[in-house]
């Protein structure tokens, strides 16, 4: 089953007030404004360089499959992942179900 549903031809970015109420049930990320657009934003840690690594393949992978693609800053220590969709200029809700996918494959449920 598809996480993301494809987008409406009325589709628009979420306002703040919306994001923040559909992110409510996501642990740990955070409603970032990057160049005037908002993002879903986490900070994954790990022991090392190769542990990030690992990490973003396997978030790259969740992306793939879903024709939906973050952010990702790989560095040694940590992954940070950023969720937008770029077509509507901000957040969608595919956003935040990518953001809790992301979670469930990392931590499960």
């Amino acid at each position: 089953m598809s996480i993301c549903q494809p987008l409406a031809p009325n589709a628009r970015a979420l306002l703040e007030a919306e994001a923040r109420t559909e992110m409510r049930h996501l642990q740990g990320w955070q409603l970032q404004l990057h160049e005037g657009i908002w993002r879903l934003v986490k900070r994954f840690p790990t022991d090392n360089f190769l542990q990030s690594l690992a990490l973003a393949e396997r978030i790259a992978r969740l992306a793939e499959a879903e024709n939906h693609h973050p952010e990702i800053h790989l560095a040694w220590g940590h992954c940070t992942v950023s969720w937008w969709t770029t077509r509507l200029g901000g957040l969608h809700a595919n956003d935040v179900r990518m953001a809790a996918a992301t979670d469930e494959l990392l931590y499960g449920g």
